[in-house]
């Protein structure tokens, strides 16, 4: 991502933009009497070819930064919003786990420890009641 941050709906715009302002200086520091794609790269796209490609795919004329914007995220912003609930859920489902997990161990703790307090020996002591005890000097 552009800076960092999943989920930054603008970031593939950000990156588009950046790339073809890379393309455009590539393409003004190249010699003047050389082609473009004169180096075999057949891959390579100078802006404006790939300005093109991008108004024949929406089928309609891109004149601004933003209308570029608006089609990538029409056409991407599906896709993004997929994995995005995708990714919310796993979390949930995931959070859900560890809390019923935590919940068993303690459930589990809990009467393990019962059980094994029912099954100490019990140990009866007995004590003399207070008022039974003979007072001295009273008789």
């Amino acid at each position: 991502m552009a800076n960092g941050t999943p989920g930054n709906d603008n970031s593939s715009g950000e990156q588009l933009t950046q790339w073809l302002k890379e393309a455009g200086q590539r393409a003004g520091r190249s010699a003047p009497g050389a082609a473009a794609g004169d180096d075999g790269d057949e891959t390579y796209n100078s802006p404006a070819s790939l300005h093109r490609y991008l108004e024949e795919l929406a089928g309609r004329p891109l004149r601004s930064h933003a209308e570029v914007l608006d089609f990538l995220e029409q056409v991407a912003g599906g896709e993004h919003r997929a994995h995005h609930d995708q990714r919310r859920q796993r979390m949930v489902r995931e959070g859900t786990l560890l809390f019923m997990l935590a919940v068993s161990y303690l459930h589990y703790y809990y009467w393990e420890v019962q059980v094994q307090i029912a099954t100490l020996k019990s140990v009866n002591t007995f004590l003399p009641a207070a008022n039974l005890r003979p007072v001295k000097g009273v008789l």
